[in-house]
C-alpha cells in the first residue's frame, strides 16, 4: 500500500485518543531521537538506546508528573533498517511499558512502569530509511521504502491522530519522507496530502474553542537557530528549508485560520522559535499568531517543556537532561564550578552550591522566560528564595568570568517547586 492510500486511510478511520487532564497540565516535547543499534559514521545517534534510558527515567521522577512525553520524529536512526530483526526501535522500546508490546494503538505506551504518563510519538524523515549510504540522485536523498513496516510494529500507527483534553487538542502528523534532490537540493519532506490537509480542518474545526497544538516532524517555517551541543544543522535557515512540499502554504493557512497557537517540530537538530514569515519571535510572544517551535535533538539531551492551560500554551527555553554536556546555544562554564542544587524538589527555598567561592550571577526564569530571581553572589553555598512563586518548574542559570570571558552555565535540571 502507498503512503497516500495510508494518509487518506488513516484520516477517515483513526478515532481520537482522550485524556484525563480537565485542567493546566505540562508535557514534554522531544524530537530526533535518533535511537540505533550500532555507531554511525554519517549521523549523530543514540548507540542502544543510552541517552533515551536516562531522559525517560528523569522525566518519568519529575514532581509534578508531565501528563505526557512526545517526539516529533526521527525516533530511529534507520527505521527501516534490516539489520536486526524489527529495525532499530528496540534500542528505545526497552524502556517503554508495557515490554515487547507490537502494534500499538496510540496512548499504549508509557515511559513507566505504572503507565501514568504515555509517550506519543510521530514519524520523521528517518523512518523510512533502509540504510544512510548509497545516495541516489534520481530518486530520493537517501533510500528508503515508501511505508513504515517497523514504526507500526512497534511504535504506533501509520495515521493522522488527535490526542484531546477537555482545554487542549494535540494532532500528530505525518509530514513524508525525503524529496528527490531533483527538485530541491534542501533536505525537504514530500508533505501532504489533500486527504491529510482535509482531516487536519476538520479537525480544527471541531475544536475551536480549545487550545490547538500541533505535532510534527518537518518545520514548516523555518530560521537561523542555535545549536544543541555537537549536533549539525541540516538547513540553510530560510523560511521553507527543511520543511516539506506539498500543502506548506495551505498548512500554515490553516494554522492563520484557526489561531492554532504551536507547531511543535524538530529535522533540523537546533533550537528556534519563529512565525509563518520565518522571522524569529519569543518562546511566548502572545501576539505572533501561530508559534512554529523547534527544539534541538534528543540525542544531544535537549527537550522542552510545554505548559497548558486554557488560555494560553507556554513554551520553556531549551533543557538538557541528564548529564549531557550539550550546549543550549550559550557558552558552558568549565567544571571550576561543581555545581549542585538541594533540595530537588522543595518548597521553594534552593541552595545552590558552587563548589568554590566566586563571583556569579544567579538568575532563575519561569516557563514564560521571564526572570523571577537575579542575585549577585561570591558565596560558596547561596540560597535562593522562590517561596512567593507559584508551584511549578524553573531555570536556573549561573554566569561568571571564566578566562576574562563572561560565560553561562546552565542547570541541567530544571527547578521544581511544590510547596
Amino acid at each position: 500500500m502507498t503512503k497516500q492510500l495510508l494518509s487518506l486511510a488513516g484520516a477517515v478511520l483513526f478515532t481520537l485518543a482522550t485524556m484525563a487532564q480537565s485542567s493546566a497540565y505540562t508535557f514534554i516535547h522531544l524530537s530526533d531521537i535518533h535511537v540505533s543499534t550500532v555507531t554511525s559514521a554519517v549521523n549523530s545517534c543514540d548507540v542502544n538506546g543510552a541517552k533515551a534510558g536516562c531522559y525517560l527515567r528523569e522525566f518519568a521522577a519529575m514532581s509534578p508528573k508531565p501528563a505526557y512525553v512526545l517526539g516529533t520524529g526521527d525516533i530511529s536512526n534507520i527505521g527501516n533498517s534490516t539489520a536486526v530483526p524489527g529495525g532499530m526501535y528496540s534500542a528505545l522500546t526497552q524502556y517503554l511499558y508495557p515490554r515487547n508490546l507490537t502494534y500499538p494503538g496510540v496512548g499504549d505506551l508509557y515511559i513507566d512502569s505504572a503507565k501514568t504518563i504515555p509517550i506519543y510519538l510521530a514519524p520523521g524523515n528517518h523512518e523510512y530509511y533502509t540504510s544512510l549510504t548509497s545516495f541516489s540522485f534520481s530518486t530520493q536523498t537517501l533510500p528508503y521504502v515508501d511505508s513504515l513496516p517497523n514504526f507500526i510494529k512497534y511504535i504506533g500507527p501509520d495515521s493522522d491522530y488527535a490526542v484531546s483534553t477537555p482545554i487542549s487538542v494535540t494532532l500528530f502528523m505525518r509530514s513524508g519522507h525525503d524529496i528527490s534532490y531533483l527538485t530541491s537540493t534542501d533536505p525537504k519532506g514530500s508533505g501532504y496530502t489533500t486527504g491529510q490537509i482535509d482531516w487536519l480542518r476538520s479537525e480544527l474545526m471541531a475544536n475551536q474553542n480549545k487550545r490547538k497544538i500541533i505535532v510534527m516532524h518537518h518545520p514548516p517555517s523555518d530560521a537561523a537557530g542555535y545549536a544543541c551541543g555537537n549536533a549539525t544543522f541540516s538547513g540553510n535557515g530560510n523560511d521553507s528549508s527543511s520543511s516539506f512540499v506539498d500543502h506548506r502554504l495551505g498548512f500554515i493557512h490553516l494554522c492563520d485560520s484557526f489561531q492554532v497557537d504551536l507547531v511543535l517540530a524538530g529535522h533540523v537538530h537546533q533550537n528556534v522559535v519563529v512565525n509563518k514569515h520565518g522571522h524569529v519571535i519569543d518562546e511566548n510572544c502572545d501576539t505572533c499568531g501561530t508559534r512554529y517551535v523547534q527544539t534541538g535533538p534528543a540525542f544531544a539531551g535537549c527537550y522542552r517543556v510545554i505548559s497548558v492551560d486554557s488560555s494560553f500554551v507556554s513554551v520553556s527555553r531549551p533543557m538538557l537532561s541528564c548529564d549531557s554536556s550539550a550546549s543550549t546555544g550559550m557558552p558552558v562554564l568549565q567544571r571550576e564550578l561543581e555545581l549542585s542544587v538541594y533540595p530537588e524538589p522543595s518548597n521553594g527555598l534552593f541552595n545552590v552550591s558552587l563548589g568554590q567561592s566566586m563571583p556569579v550571577d544567579i538568575r532563575v526564569y519561569n516557563m514564560l522566560g521571564e526572570t523571577v530571581y537575579h542575585q549577585r553572589s561570591e558565596d560558596l553555598v547561596h540560597q535562593v528564595d522562590l517561596r512567593s512563586q507559584p508551584d511549578g518548574m524553573y531555570l536556573l542559570q549561573i554566569t561568571s568570568d571564566h578566562d576574562g570571558e563572561p560565560v553561562v552555565y546552565t542547570l541541567k535540571y530544571p527547578l521544581i517547586v511544590a510547596k
